[in-house]
């Protein structure tokens, strides 16, 4: 006599399924991206306000500065409209202090270009005293020695200026486009953890942080949170991200973030706070509602285009520029750190106030980024955000692609074996991200 045992079998595809049930139904969910449109066109005044020392928006503070990178969000962040990225002119250097061993990292921050006077001005030479005085060194003089020892030269406008020395890492930051940045804000952090696990999984439970395979990891913060804005992932959500711009861009002290204290003059004390809470609210409420770039095509271009997201997908590209995150679709990034290869360094994380002290990271037990470690940037408006890698070395998109390195060699060398209609097809797909 067949015999049925229906709680026996209900009880044991519970117990199989149930744990996976339950994690996907606690799972944060996206919500539908409501802004405020009251305090959104308060933060659009803010966003394109010219900042001054002593400003009357910053009744309890000193205002602009005392250093500081632009006047005003919209200085940088400008290409295809108000929101955008920005140029080469734009870029801020940023600087890496490592003890005389070359181990144990010591200090880390970024050289702002601008000061309210000449008193209060950052150089290089505030880093380390063998380096020149000089608050802007062009991207071309940075690219001769970043991330290398002893006995390179820095030039500084045409000028033999000085050996870098062997614990001074440079680097410097492209302004990235803001369009469609709320949504990012909106990704469940499970969404962004599942692709790091899904890529362990391709090959073979690979761990995260190896510099040959393309498996990208989280940046968990210090206080366990999941970090995805900014060019290492070290921010976790937009409010922090446009406090902390507004401190480190603007000088403008807020409730979140101190104001920068100038290299040149530590004891400086500020007022007051600059922005209220509710100012920067404004302005995170307009920059969350930025409108999203578009994935369009011309007629004439359709077809190409088309084809090109094929080759995309065919070469790699597609494994790190993932096309959907959680619900946000077109985004073309898993949001994870990758190593993108010695060529590709970039030693400072920070973006605080001060110049921070850092521990020792090792690609085993990082405390942070790596140097070589890059959160994969959203595609979407490339086509409007030139120049591209994280300090804009890249004039176009076939040489942003051919520059990649590390665990992205793999679909470098893909593209450069392409045939000249293929790549034409892949770049008429980029070019089709459009900037809103």
């Amino acid at each position: 006599m067949k015999r049925s045992y229906p709680a026996l079998a209900f009880a044991a595809v519970l117990l199989i399924f149930g744990p996976v049930a339950w994690r996907v139904l606690s799972w944060e969910r996206s919500r539908p991206l409501a802004v405020d449109s009251n305090l959104a066109k308060a933060g659009e005044v803010l966003f394109m306000h010219e900042w001054q020392v002593n400003d009357p928006l910053c009744p309890n503070g000193d205002g602009l500065g005392p250093v500081f990178n632009a006047k005003s969000c919209v200085a940088c962040h400008h290409q295809g409209g108000p929101g955008g990225g920005g140029g080469l002119d734009n870029n801020v250097t940023t600087f890496h202090v490592v003890k005389d061993d070359g181990a144990t990292p010591e200090r880390e921050g970024i050289i702002h270009s601008f000061a309210i006077d000449d008193e209060h001005l950052e150089t290089l030479k505030h880093v380390h005293p063998a380096l020149p005085a000089v608050s802007r060194p062009p991207l071309s003089d940075i690219l001769g020695v970043a991330g290398r020892g002893r006995g390179d030269v820095l030039v500084v406008e045409g000028r033999l200026a000085a050996l870098l020395p062997n614990n001074v890492r440079l680097s410097q930051r492209n302004t990235p486009a803001l369009f469609g940045i709320g949504l990012l804000d909106l990704i469940p952090d499970q969404a962004i953890i599942a692709n790091e696990r899904q890529q362990r999984l391709r090959f073979g439970m690979a761990s995260g942080g190896t510099d040959k395979l393309p498996i990208g990891r989280v940046h968990r913060l210090a206080d366990g949170r999941i970090g995805r804005f900014g060019w290492k992932a070290q921010t976790a959500n937009l409010a922090d991200f446009v406090q902390a711009a507004c401190a480190s861009e603007l000088g403008l002290g807020n409730p979140a973030q101190t104001q920068p204290t100038s290299l040149a003059q530590l004891n400086y004390k500020p007022r007051g706070l600059d922005l209220t809470q509710m100012q920067c609210d404004e302005i995170t409420a307009f920059v969350a509602g930025l409108p999203r770039p578009k994935e369009q095509a011309s007629p004439e271009t359709a077809a190409r285009a088309h084809a090109g997201k094929a080759v995309f997908n065919k070469v790699g590209c597609a494994d790190c520029h993932t096309p959907n995150l959680g619900q946000v679709q077109g985004v073309y990034s898993d949001l994870l750190l990758h190593r993108m290869g010695q060529d590709l360094q970039g030693n400072s994380n920070s973006y605080g106030a001060q110049p921070t002290p850092t521990t020792p990271r090792t690609s085993s037990d990082p405390t942070g980024p790596l140097a070589d470690e890059w959160r994969t940037p959203p595609l979407w408006g490339v086509a409007n955000s030139a120049p591209y890698m994280h300090d804009g070395r890249a004039p176009t998109l076939e040489d942003a692609i051919t520059m990649h390195g590390g665990q992205a060699t793999g679909s470098a060398e893909r593209f450069a074996q392409l045939s000249i209609a293929e790549k034409e097809q892949l770049i008429v797909f980029l070019r089709s991200l459009q900037a809103p």
